[in-house]
């Protein structure tokens, strides 16, 4: 990407936007099967969440082509570069599904508090 920047030749959030089209026209799709299996499984709609990973072909006129789409893709990290991208996309779904950060030095604090009161 920092190559097509620099360069210009393509207008990259044009580019991107394609890549994003492919993703939700994919969404939409399959959103139906993905509904009635939540509820045939689930209590709660909002208590589950899936990571998938797209396999996206860019062509020589760097046009986007969807080649798979994986349901929970491996997270083990083969590369820096391949860590960075992981650690990335694992925080991010946390933070999106609303996981917050525990701070176990402080929870056992209100712990004992709470019993002494």
């Amino acid at each position: 990407m920092k190559y097509l920047e620099q360069t210009k030749i393509i207008d990259t959030n044009l580019f991107w936007s394609r890549i994003y089209d492919i993703i939700l026209k994919s969404v939409i799709s399959g959103e139906n099967l993905t509904f009635n299996a939540i509820k045939k499984t689930c209590i709660h709609r909002t208590n589950c969440f899936e990571v998938f990973g797209y396999d996206v072909l860019i062509d020589s006129n760097l046009k986007p082509w969807l080649i798979e789409i994986n349901l929970s893709p491996s997270l083990a990290c083969d590369s820096p570069i391949d860590l960075e991208i992981k650690s990335n996309l694992i925080s991010n779904t946390l933070n999106l599904v609303g996981i917050k950060q525990f701070d176990r030095k402080k929870e056992s604090g209100n712990k004992v508090k709470n019993r002494m009161k």
